[in-house]
C-alpha cells in the first residue's frame, strides 16, 4: 500500500472511530444536558442536575476509553475503524504488543482530545500527513505504530 493510501486509510479509520465515539457521547450526555438547560432556562437550578451532567461527561470519557481498548482486544490490535480499513497496531520495537500498551495508547488519545478541547481532531490528521514515519504523538508515547494488514505479513 502506498504511503498516501496508507495515510488516507488511517485518517478514514480515525474518522470512523471518532463518529462512533461521538454517537456514544451524545447517547450518554444528551438527556442530562437537555434537563440541565431546561431547568436553567426556567430558573429552577438544582445542584444534583449539574452533578448528573458532570458524571455523564465522565462516564462518556470512560466509555470512550473502554470502546477503544475493548475493540483493540476484540479485533486483535485494531479498532473498528482500523478493522474496516484493514490496519493493525504493532509494537514499534521488537517483541509482542501487550494490552496494557494498547490501553495506554488509547488513554493518551482520549486525554489529548479532552485537554486540547477537541482540536486533536484537526491536528491529528495534519501531524500524520506531515510525519515522515507515519506515527502520531500517541504512537511515539506508547511505542506503537499502525501498519496495513497487507504490509504486516
Amino acid at each position: 500500500m502506498g504511503n498516501a493510501n496508507y495515510k488516507a486509510s488511517r485518517i478514514l479509520a480515525n474518522m470512523i472511530d471518532g463518529l462512533v465515539m461521538f454517537v456514544l457521547f451524545v447517547a450518554i450526555c444528551i438527556t442530562p444536558t437537555i434537563i440541565f438547560i431546561r431547568d436553567m432556562s426556567s430558573g429552577h437550578f438544582f445542584i444534583n442536575e449539574l452533578i448528573w451532567l458532570i458524571l455523564s461527561g465522565v462516564a462518556s470519557i470512560l466509555v470512550w476509553v473502554l470502546y477503544l481498548s475493548l475493540t483493540t482486544l476484540i479485533f486483535k490490535n485494531a479498532t473498528l475503524g482500523m478493522r474496516i480499513m484493514r490496519l493493525v497496531f504493532v509494537k514499534a520495537g521488537v517483541g509482542d504488543l501487550s494490552f496494557a500498551k494498547l490501553f495506554f495508547r488509547q488513554l493518551i488519545i482520549v486525554v489529548c482530545f479532552i485537554f486540547s478541547l477537541g482540536f486533536t481532531v484537526i491536528f491529528d490528521p495534519i501531524s500524520l500527513i506531515y510525519s515522515e514515519n507515519s506515527r502520531n504523538f500517541y504512537d511515539i508515547f506508547a511505542s506503537t505504530k499502525v501498519v496495513s494488514v497487507h504490509d504486516s505479513f
